[in-house]
């Protein structure tokens, strides 16, 4: 047990969790569940699974980038959600380890009557080892580090972006776009 959070639904062994942000709040301080990565099986379908090797791979971009990697994020917003559902979503469809390539995924997708996308910095650090959020998150940012890693975890070694998922469904399914070759 690492941070101290258990699941049994999962098989222990293939579960290990960071330890949680912290949010002081005036009486108790809550956990940002957001903040905690899971290891393993997917806990709900169509979940990335994340397995070792993702882990590895960036646990050393961090460790490569001097302890606290920035990395930005292209997030998707569904414009009718957010004016006609219940209320305003950014879920994350790709990242990149530069602002002008994030931009450019941001730019080659397009907004549409539909679909806005929003660019913005993380910065990720090591927390007990793992992957972790350095700073709180905003209520409207619905992902979590596990997709985080799934996603930079796609990076090939010399690779600045990944693949921008354009459509709405699951990470697996896409369709994808992709920065051309340089």
């Amino acid at each position: 047990m690492v941070g101290g959070v258990i699941e049994t639904s999962v098989p222990l062994m293939s579960l290990l969790c960071c330890a949680p942000t912290i949010i002081e709040s005036a009486t108790v301080p809550e956990i940002d569940k957001r903040n905690i990565l899971h290891v393993g099986p997917p806990q709900r379908p169509g979940d990335a699974e994340i397995t070792p090797a993702m882990l590895d791979a960036v646990r050393q971009r961090i460790k490569d980038a001097g302890a606290t990697l920035t990395v930005w994020a292209v997030l998707h917003e569904d414009v009718y959600e957010s004016k006609f559902g219940d209320g305003f979503y950014l879920h994350l469809h790709g990242v990149a380890l530069n602002g002008a390539d994030a931009q450019r995924l941001a730019d080659l997708a397009g907004n549409s009557e539909n679909v806005k996308w929003h660019v913005r910095s993380y910065r990720v650090g090591l927390k007990d080892d793992l992957p972790s959020f350095l700073a709180l998150w905003r209520p409207e940012e619905e992902f979590t580090i596990g997709q985080l890693v799934a996603v930079l975890a796609e990076l090939p070694p010399g690779g600045t972006a990944s693949k921008l998922l354009t459509g709405t469904g699951h990470r697996k399914d896409g369709p994808f776009i992709s920065l051309p070759e340089k």
